[in-house]
């Protein structure tokens, strides 16, 4: 987090809060930084080094994003097939693939930007969900062991809370079309949900 908000200060620090307003979105703040510091081949460096980056980020969030379906198969929420495990190299495979797929379909729906306002939007929300259940869980199992306990408790989460909802209510103010087609993807997954509760209400 330090690291994080020390980079930002130095963005401040070299170019001025219009000059990073303007940043065209072709470009990123980060390279325009380098490139006045540095000069244009210290940019491609960066570039090549950010790529990198991401690819390794990239692998870490597929391998453990994949890991959400299986856990939702395994406790008979969903499909019970993505439950399935390599018994080779313990992946849930069939998640993967799903989630491959799923990827593609969404990848050559829009823009990167567009993707990215989309997950970052859906991922927010979650992230809201997460933090409120902390007051949820401290008060329907007060006497539950807790190896690791929020820092700061209540204070902390509340301001989390605070802040994610004010930024989930001005994206929504700034791009709604962008943030209802955020809801509706989320939303997509009820009815499959439903039915597949209906069908398992059914069968037992």
């Amino acid at each position: 987090m330090g690291l994080y908000l020390f980079v930002n200060l130095s963005y401040y620090h070299v170019l001025t809060p219009a000059e990073v307003a303007g940043v065209p979105a072709s470009s990123s703040v980060a390279a325009e930084v380098v490139r006045r510091l540095l000069g244009s081949v210290a940019v491609t460096l960066m570039a090549a080094a950010m790529m990198t980056s991401s690819f390794g980020a990239l692998h870490a969030s597929i391998l453990a994003t994949a890991r959400i379906p299986y856990a939702l198969a395994k406790d008979g929420l969903i499909v019970k097939s993505l439950a399935h495990v390599s018994p080779h190299t313990h992946v849930p495979i069939r998640a993967l693939v799903v989630q491959g797929f799923w990827a593609c379909v969404v990848a050559l729906s829009g823009s990167y930007d567009t993707l990215t306002d989309y997950a970052i939007f859906a991922l927010t929300i979650f992230y809201i969900l997460v933090a409120g259940s902390v007051f949820l869980f401290r008060r329907r199992q007060p006497e539950a062991e807790r190896p690791y306990r929020v820092w700061g408790y209540p204070v902390v989460p509340i301001l989390f809370l605070l802040a994610s909802s004010y930024l989930v209510v001005m994206t929504i103010w700034n791009t709604p079309r962008q943030s209802i087609i955020g809801l509706g993807l989320i939303m997509l997954g009820l009815p499959v949900y439903w039915l597949l509760q209906s069908t398992k209400k059914i069968s037992t």
